[in-house]
This record gives structure tokens, sequence and C-alpha cells, in this order.
């Protein structure tokens, strides 16, 4: 893949480089709503919708379930660690995401949402999340987006294109472990 345009991206700091989400990622689509499957064998399975992926956690409140062949599980099937973007809806909700945790087992992923699995253990999955929400992303999903009538969307090839901020492993999860303790002291102050 290309390395990213930088030209309106913000300086890194030394030891950080601007990759993309292919670069690190390999990003899939999910299984299709409304198939005809009555000539193949099919088992049921919980599935996320883009209104489960939220801005960083999930909303497990209604999952519901979908028919797939039987051979097609282990293809969409959700791993712990897979960074999840929503591909449509509303223009501000495109490509918000979170990191999947194994939350329910098996689960898969409507074709409305993108997973990216990552290729390497050095680099952190709610890092790469979380710079999905940054002003420059929220940029870029902007400046990509296409608009029907009622809905936004970002197409895979946009998605994987996507810049991100790659710092080393080490600052990575000293970054998350920072935020992580001021989001507890904001609840705490509520």
């Amino acid at each position: 893949p290309a390395d990213p345009d930088t030209t309106n991206l913000p300086e890194l700091p030394d030891g950080w480089v601007w990759t993309t989400l292919q670069m690190i990622a390999d990003v899939r689509s999910g299984v299709t709503k409304g198939r005809d499957l009555s000539k193949f064998k099919t088992i049921a399975v919980p599935y996320l919708r883009v209104a489960n992926v939220q801005v960083g956690y999930l909303d497990l409140r209604e999952v519901k379930q979908i028919p797939i062949k039987e051979d097609e599980l282990e293809g969409y099937r959700l791993q712990v660690n897979d960074v999840l973007y929503t591909e449509g809806g509303d223009r501000d909700k495109l490509g918000r995401g979170t990191v999947w945790k194994g939350e329910i087992d098996p689960c898969i992923h409507q074709n409305h949402i993108f997973c990216a699995r990552l290729y390497l253990p050095d680099v952190n999955p709610e890092w790469v999340s979380m710079t999905g929400q940054l002003e420059y992303a929220r940029n870029y999903v902007d400046s990509v987006a296409s608009q029907s009538v009622n809905l936004a969307s970002i197409n895979s090839t946009n998605l994987k294109a996507m810049p991100v901020p790659l710092p080393p492993i080490q600052e990575q999860v000293r970054i998350m472990e920072r935020i992580r303790r001021m989001g507890q002291q904001i609840e705490i102050a509520e």
C-alpha cells in the first residue's frame, strides 16, 4: 500500500510514523443481510449491527441473530482485539468504532461494519481505535465519505487508506493507560 499523504496531517514526535490502516491491518467487510440461503445448510449466529458499535464501546443490549452458511462462520467470526468501524449512517457516525473483546462467542458482523484485524502484536488495537476518533481522522472520513439522500458511507478502499499515527508500542500502551486513568477520574468526579 502507498504511504499516506501527510500534507495536511500534523507533524509527529520523533520515533512516530504515519501509516495507513491497510499497512497495519487486514480490513474486511461482514455478512450481507437478506441473502437467499434456502439451498444451503445454515446456522444462526449473533451479529453486530451499526447500532451496536459506538465510539469507544459496544452497546450489546440488543444483539440480533442472522443465518449464515455453516462453512462461513470462521471467515466472519470476530476475534479478540479486532478493531471495528461503522460503514454508514449519519455523517457524524461514520467510522466510529471500538475494539472487540470477545463479549459474545461466536459473533460476526454485518457488512455495514468493517473489521480491522491487526497484523502485528506491537500495534495496540485500542490505540488504533482511539486514533480513528481524533480530529484528523474525523476530517479524513468526512472528506472521503459519499452521501446519498439520508445516509453517508465510507467504502473499504477509503477506510484502508485512513492515516494512522504510529508511535512505538510502549508509547501506545502508556498513552492508552493515561487516557483510561483520566476517564476514571472523570467518572469519579461525576
